[in-house]
């Protein structure tokens, strides 16, 4: 299955960064490895890209280990801004996401909120789309449920020395690379040239961006806002539109990679909205169908799911791996499977044990 360690060094010769890669490591299908952090891969660890890509991504200052005979699944995403560490022997299941930083911008100049690290101990298990938040710390031996969300500890508290153990509300919101100078127009320039062509089945807006490939599958009606970014990455999103459906979006609204809207009646999003990885919106769900309306200034977390018939306020978060099946009230927070509502202006800043589980609410 896996191919030699050569694969792995030409990508990090492209990347320039400090690299540390055993002899005995392999992949199998496409790794995308971004940034000039330290990246440490130890003996034997296997990176299973052989169904969906795999994603390294260490950004300046910062340090991803896998340690030894580690494996990491399918589709699964690493971003550091300052520290991952994966312990010897564990795995990753398919399309689990694992990220040190919330990465939306604490203030009108852009900076980033401070990185909190994860680590996850030798011998333990992530399920298939679990979500590593900033803080998360996984006990040795641990077993993370498919789909939960982990904030901070996980595992005996009796092993959690020197862990993080500060509130991480999952609100990730997508990062749009800044252009500036000659090159930066021209870039800018080619993205919106990639929007035209591959939503070119779409009404459009003036000066639609797509950083990287869209799927467009239509026979009903698409509208994209002028100025929406669609964002590059290792998964293309894609627009799916029935014969009697619709899909409008918002103007300055912008989507990171792998985000899925399919509608067969009505999917209506606001303007400057922000749609995290792996986010899926869907008006039909077990032969229900009914419109989903997202009003403005909506963040929607990484691999959260929005269901029929649910209208989102304006100004609300879905926190990441959230599952949406009623109505959110704007300048809410929904978090939890299925998603609870609390006002943002009530959320408690009080630093306690907590995970987000997939039958949703906080386990202490």
């Amino acid at each position: 299955m896996a191919r030699s360690t050569w694969m792995l060094r030409l990508r990090e010769l492209r990347r320039r960064g400090p690299v540390s890669i055993a002899a005995s490591a392999a992949v199998s299908g496409r790794l995308w490895v971004h940034g000039r952090g330290v990246l440490r891969i130890e003996e034997d660890v296997v990176l299973d890209a052989s169904d969906a890509p795999i994603e390294l991504h260490v950004h300046d200052g910062a340090e991803i280990t896998i340690g030894r005979a580690a494996r990491i699944g399918p589709g699964s995403s690493l971003e550091a801004i300052a520290r991952i560490s994966v312990g010897s022997r564990s795995r990753l299941g398919r399309f689990v996401k694992v990220m040190d930083n919330n990465f939306h911008p604490v203030d009108s100049e852009g900076r980033l909120p401070a990185s909190h690290p994860v680590t996850i101990g030798a011998d333990a298990e992530v399920g298939d789309r679990a979500i590593l938040l900033p803080g998360a710390w996984v006990a040795p031996g641990a077993k993370v449920p498919a789909g939960a969300v982990v904030s901070r500890r996980f595992g005996p508290l009796g092993d959690a020395a020197g862990a993080v153990d500060e509130a991480a509300s999952g609100e990730t919101g997508p990062r749009v690379p800044v252009r500036v100078g000659p090159l930066g127009r021209l870039l800018g320039a080619l993205d919106v040239a990639r929007g035209a062509w591959f939503l070119r089945a779409c009404e459009r807006g003036t000066r639609v961006h797509a950083g990287g490939r869209v799927i467009v599958r239509s026979v009903g009606r698409i509208r994209i806002g002028s100025h929406a970014v669609f964002l590059g990455g290792m998964i293309a999103s894609s627009l799916e539109c029935g014969p009697s459906g619709s899909i409008e979006v918002g103007n300055r609204t912008i989507f990171n990679y792998g985000v899925a809207l399919v509608a067969e009646c009505s999917i209506r999003v606001g303007d400057n909205c922000q749609f995290g990885s792996y986010v899926r919106i869907s008006d039909v769900e077990d032969g229900r169908r009914a419109p989903v309306v997202i009003g403005d200034d909506v963040w929607v977390a990484h691999g959260a799911t929005i269901g029929p018939g649910v209208t989102v306020g304006a100004g609300s978060v879905i926190s990441a791996g959230s599952r949406v099946t009623t109505d959110v009230p704007p300048y809410s927070l929904a978090i939890g499977n299925p998603a609870r509502s609390m006002s943002l202006g009530l959320r408690s800043d009080r630093s306690h044990v907590a995970i987000a589980s997939p039958e949703g609410g906080a386990q202490q």
